[in-house]
């Protein structure tokens, strides 16, 4: 599950900087997001506080979903497959905003 996996990335994140997520918390939003989405009271993490989470570890979007830990999410998995099946030309459905293969 989609949430799982932030949870994951979200505590390698906070061993590669040395914080907990609380310290992560107060550092990115200020307040205990972060840290109440760790101990499972909130159950999502919206992409503002994504993004914030970049901005306070100086990481890029991309390099905050570049994980193992995203990559055998069903959801996203279900989705990618909906999106990207070939239409008649050989060229992958726009809407997924891929290229030709």
């Amino acid at each position: 599950k989609f949430s799982e996996a932030l949870r994951i990335r979200i505590k390698e994140l906070c061993g590669e900087y040395d914080l907990n997520p609380s310290t992560l918390s107060q550092k990115a939003c200020g307040n205990s997001t972060i840290s109440s989405f760790m101990s499972k009271d909130q159950e999502t993490l919206y992409m503002p506080t994504i993004y914030s989470i970049c901005l306070a570890l100086n990481l890029s979007l991309k390099e905050f979903f570049d994980s193992q830990c995203f990559d055998d999410i069903d959801e996203i998995n279900e989705i990618r497959n909906q999106h990207q099946s070939p239409n008649s030309d050989g060229e992958l459905d726009r809407k997924a905003g891929r290229q030709r293969i």
